[in-house]
């Protein structure tokens, strides 16, 4: 068997070899915070988040192994699960951290369950339907579905989701009392874009006009990857303190 020693080939091997670990370290923390720490809204919360995470990359991991867009499209279309309720699970998560502050609210905790009923139309919207996701492209290095009439709703979610979840959790930091609090607090601010870096690429895919060049897009995934793969231990560091003495 010939092996590629191109560019997008090597980068194609990176993505593959991060997108597994990745998915071995998520399901991990998912793991030890649900047997340690299943008390706390802040670990269920996380658990939720890393969960649709980790659906996204079982998919980046089962795809190169698939050699036609026909068997790639229900994998794609199954990555809709992570990708369409990642916006409400940072929703949740961050609102999770403003009530350990004290700081409740009732329409917040009703946004956050609105969100979570706008992400299953999304996903049931990109599964049965081409009005959000169609048919795209299978290349030997990346595949993606092409974006649908609707995908402009997705795409203004995700963004207005993920600001407010990020001003949510500024808001956290600065009600903290003790500096511990705080320093923890600001390691998850700091992480916090990491489920976000997993799901962009699938938004740079499916919205870039076809052709478009693969390397450019293996580059971008490689980085997000590696800051998922920090970002995600950053966030269970911070999470595992939550609710325990």
């Amino acid at each position: 068997m010939e092996i590629s020693l191109d560019l997008p080939s090597i980068l194609a091997f990176a993505n593959l070899i991060l997108s597994s670990a990745i998915v071995i370290i998520a399901f991990s923390l998912l793991v030890y915070i649900l047997t340690h720490n299943l008390r706390s809204s802040v670990a269920r919360s996380f658990c939720a988040l890393i969960a649709f995470v980790t659906v996204v990359y079982i998919g980046d991991v089962a795809l190169p192994r698939i050699e036609t867009l026909e068997a790639a499209i229900p994998w794609l279309r199954f990555q809709w699960l992570g990708i369409a309720f990642v916006p409400a699970a940072y929703l949740h998560f961050s609102d999770a951290l403003l009530r350990t502050t004290n700081l409740t609210s009732p329409w917040r905790q009703r946004a956050v369950r609105t969100s979570y009923v706008i992400s299953a139309l999304l996903f049931g919207l990109a599964v049965f339907t081409d009005l959000l996701v169609h048919d795209g492209r299978h290349l030997p290095q990346i595949s993606h579905l092409a974006a649908g009439p609707l995908f402009w709703i997705f795409a203004l979610y995700f963004l207005l989701t993920v600001v407010w979840g990020a001003l949510n959790i500024r808001r956290a930091r600065q009600r903290c009392l003790t500096s511990t609090s705080r320093r923890r607090m600001t390691y998850l601010g700091m992480a916090f874009a990491a489920p976000g870096l997993g799901v962009f690429p699938y938004l740079v895919t499916a919205s870039m006009p076809s052709p478009f060049v693969p390397g450019i897009v293996l580059l971008i995934s490689l980085v997000g990857n590696v800051g998922v793969a920090l970002m995600i231990v950053v966030m269970a560091y911070s999470v595992a303190y939550f609710g325990v003495l």
